[in-house]
């Protein structure tokens, strides 16, 4: 019993990663991708908004601490 049983989609019934490839995404029977899995596979995603949004905010900080503005409009 030292093998765990496979992870399965409550919507597809499809195991949820593979060995070899990792997470998957599981098709439907009519060909169209599970939108559980989808929606699992999404939320596993590092979000590239945050990680800009605290670059910026990091850059607007130095700017602000040096004294020297960025223009908030084209000259």
């Amino acid at each position: 019993m030292s093998e765990r049983a496979p992870v399965v989609c409550f919507h597809c019934g499809q195991s949820t990663a593979s060995v070899d490839e990792g997470p998957r995404l599981n098709r439907l029977a009519d060909g169209r991708p599970c939108p559980a899995c989808a929606d699992r596979l999404l939320r596993s995603l590092p979000s590239l908004v945050r990680d800009v949004a605290l670059e910026l905010e990091r850059i607007e900080h130095e700017e602000h601490d040096s004294g020297s503005y960025l223009p908030d409009e084209p000259a």
